[in-house]
């Protein structure tokens, strides 16, 4: 049982990671960066409830992985190249926003990353390619192995 709830979250997470990327081209940037703008309101109220809820449900994963026999050089194997990615991902945003498309002062640097990741996307089209790429592969296993 241990190990179906774990596939489920872990699928989950997949293709809201698959659909993350598709909305990044897929959605017109003044719906995005609309978007966007609202989770910075109200003092990144939104941002700080996800995130909050987010790290919660990582522990549970990670109870659930030790639950069902966590296999250490996987999961050790999976962590590095998760936290690879992210920050290749982030370096490819080294770009200076035109001033129609910045933020409004003040701005936090995760605010300003976020508009630079939604002004050109497509600057980690690799990163993406790979994350969507093991995305994909991650939940074909969990699809495939029930």
């Amino acid at each position: 049982m241990i190990e179906l709830i774990l596939k489920i979250v872990l699928a989950l997470f997949c293709v809201q990671g698959l659909v993350k990327f598709g909305a990044g081209f897929l959605v017109p940037y003044e719906t995005r960066i609309g978007r966007i703008g609202a989770y910075y309101e109200n003092d990144e109220r939104v941002i700080r409830i996800y995130d909050n809820v987010i790290l919660v449900i990582i522990i549970a994963i990670v109870a659930l992985l030790l639950a069902s026999g966590l296999d250490y050089l996987n999961f050790t194997a999976g962590l590095v190249v998760g936290m690879l990615l992210i920050q290749v991902f982030f370096h490819r945003f080294v770009r200076v926003l035109p001033e129609d498309r910045a933020p409004k002062p003040p701005v936090p640097p995760i605010k300003l990353m976020s508009f630079a990741i939604q002004d050109a996307p497509q600057l980690a089209w690799r990163e993406i390619l790979i994350i969507s790429i093991l995305l994909i592969s991650a939940l074909w296993m969990l699809l495939t192995h029930i």
